[in-house]
């Protein structure tokens, strides 16, 4: 028995079990039995021609498969402990299927990582009873996939480590998927996550690590990625695999997607970097009608990272602006509300609004809420919002400032005056963040406004609005001060 093995045997201190390690550099999987003090090998291969065979032959239960790609991308991570139970006939000497549970953690050993597990059966299985968890906080429960917190280590991980070549970052989102919800319910909501959750496991393979971010957001990191047609390939394939879903329950009323895609090495070395770029090149493939991909080229889209904080203002362009760009329009938006320059504005919210990809930005302004401008007069009556805003209880709706109603079909029972009042403005999404004077007093409003049916604010669209707003008040705090 090698010197590996003895420690593996040693730390795991648990000789009646089946024991494993895998070499994270090398890719080497050992199985084995340990039998007075003799290693007795099931398995001693390379561990992606291992996990292949195992599926091959049917030695895992078919209901428990995607815990057991789980378990096999989870080894490879190296980045973290975990338990799996699945059934499957892998370690049972009669081939027989048996319930197994599996515990493994990362460690080092000469200077090399690798990952240490223990295995064994907890007892034999009839097929009635299907036991699907996982100890600990590293898979999410309803696909099967890594959590939040899990591929979020592993991407960083990934991502950061100069050995390892080009991979892509990939954020994928589904489509009004609210709108899923609300007209088929929550429980085939959830059945539709699990079935995208298997086509992007299907697809990406052995070839990346998946997870899902929160509600139908997910995110890829893609191995070898040097090739775009080959991003192009596999991100294709997803995206065409989802319309297929369901078709005897949903007709031509399609599942679809919109993936924005980053990638190390050319983007950034930075996972944050890249996970941003990536949120961006979503946030532009959902402006662009969704059911697609964007691929992020900053000679396309943009800088979205940058030092250079003396940018030109590009007015009447096309140019995505990145968030130094913002920065910048927001202070000068503030000046110009405060030193009274205001045939400025309606050019700076155009800037601003096609930035953001809104369809409208509109600034009120003093005690009796005065419209200084609007991004898009033609879409707008001036005189509507002064009626409401005079009523106190509106601003009840605002929380920490903010007031955001991403469908007003949602608010229709709840608030059906609110509601009336947007439907006559021909709003469908909006958001609206209060300024206030140095005493705390409202004295301004910013509102942001979707008028196309079915489209809303992404996240990322949600916190660069409300960025924007706290620099425009802070810029009028400071200058009122002075």
């Amino acid at each position: 028995m090698n010197e590996l093995s003895k420690f593996a045997k040693d730390f795991i201190s648990l000789s009646e079990n089946a024991m494993f390690y895998y070499n994270c550099e090398s890719n080497e999987f050992r199985l084995f039995w340990i039998n007075y003090d003799r290693m007795v090998d099931i398995a001693n291969m390379d561990f992606d021609e291992w996990e292949d065979e195992a599926l091959a032959e049917n030695k895992v239960a078919d209901e428990d498969v995607s815990i057991f790609k789980i378990f096999c991308n989870s080894i490879k991570s190296c980045i973290a402990k975990g338990t799996y139970t699945f059934h499957s006939s892998l370690i049972s000497p009669d081939d027989s299927i048996v319930s197994c549970k599996v515990s493994f953690v990362p460690k080092k050993f000469d200077d090399a990582q690798y990952v240490l597990g223990e295995w064994h059966i907890i007892s034999e299985y009839n097929g009635d009873t299907i036991e699907h968890y996982t100890k600990g906080s590293y898979v999410d429960p309803l696909t099967g996939m890594f959590n939040q917190k899990s591929i979020v280590e592993y991407a960083r991980k990934r991502l950061e480590n100069t050995n390892f070549g080009q991979s892509a970052l990939i954020l994928l989102n589904l489509d009004d998927f609210s709108r899923i919800n609300s007209i088929y319910g929550h429980k085939f909501g959830d059945r539709v996550l699990q079935s995208v959750a298997e086509v992007i496991r299907g697809v990406i393979g052995s070839n990346g690590v998946e997870g899902r971010m929160a509600g139908d957001e997910f995110m890829i990191i893609l191995n070898d990625a040097d090739d775009e047609l080959i991003v192009r390939n596999y991100v294709r394939a997803i995206k065409t695999n989802i319309t297929t879903l369901f078709p005897e329950i949903l007709g031509d009323d399609k599942i679809t997607c919109s993936m924005g895609i980053s990638r190390s090495r050319m983007n950034s070395n930075i996972y944050e970097e890249l996970y941003k770029i990536a949120e961006r090149a979503l946030y532009i493939a959902k402006q662009k009608g969704k059911n697609r991909y964007v691929i992020y080229k900053p000679e396309m889209h943009g800088q979205i990272l940058s030092d250079n904080f003396e940018m030109e203002y590009n007015i009447g362009t096309d140019k995505v602006y990145s968030d130094i760009d913002l920065y910048k329009t927001a202070t000068l938006l503030a000046k110009v509300v405060a030193d009274g320059t205001r045939e400025r504005l309606p050019s700076l919210l155009e800037q601003l609004t096609r930035a953001l990809m809104f369809d409208r930005v509109t600034i009120f302004w003093g005690k009796n809420f005065e419209m200084l401008a609007t991004s898009n007069p033609e879409l707008y009556d001036a005189d509507v919002y002064p009626q409401i805003l005079d009523n106190g209880y509106y601003f009840d709706m605002f929380s920490d400032e903010m007031l955001l109603i991403r469908n007003i079909n949602l608010i229709k029972g709840s608030m059906p005056d609110v509601y009336k009042f947007l439907q006559e403005l021909g709003i469908s999404s909006t958001m609206q963040h209060l300024l206030r004077d140095k005493n705390g007093a409202i004295f301004g409003l910013i509102i942001a406004d979707e008028c196309q049916e079915n489209r809303t604010f992404p996240q990322i669209a949600v916190q660069t609005f409300s960025f924007i707003c706290k620099i425009i008040n802070s810029v009028l705090l400071n200058t009122e001060a002075s």
